[in-house]
């Protein structure tokens, strides 16, 4: 036998992919996340209408006309979600057309009664379709 010596082998060189399937787990992760809760938005969105629709008459039902300009805003806000079928739109419009006149103003002391009057209608309409 001969007394040589082995030559030790270069070390191997492991490729290391940790850092990109972490990556990897994070954005499938963000994307899982987002999908099941685009999912639950649109089920308890889908279940939800007829209490929606209760809470935004409730709101509308509501306004304090004591601060009238707070009030049109309010009304016109909470009044075009209301708006569900031809007749409503109808005096949904023509209660905007009023109550425009109190959203623009600076300082405003009433709402007239043919306003009040209006929405009083549309209430009254509203509340019927519920």
């Amino acid at each position: 036998m001969s007394n040589s010596l082995r030559d030790i082998k270069p070390l191997v060189e492991v490729s290391d992919y940790s850092f990109i399937l972490l990556l990897t787990t994070i954005v499938l992760s963000i994307f899982i996340a987002y999908k099941l809760f685009k999912l639950a938005y649109k089920y308890s969105i889908k279940n939800c209408s007829i209490n929606c629709n209760k809470y935004y008459f409730y709101k509308y039902s509501s306004v304090d006309w004591n601060k009238p300009k707070e009030a049109a805003y309010l009304a016109t806000k909470y009044g075009a979600v209301l708006a569900k079928d031809r007749r409503q739109k109808e005096l949904y419009e023509q209660l905007r057309v009023r109550l425009d006149r109190y959203k623009y103003k600076k300082d405003i002391v009433t709402v007239d009664d043919e306003t009040i009057n209006y929405y009083n209608l549309y209430k009254q309409v509203c509340d019927e379709s519920l």
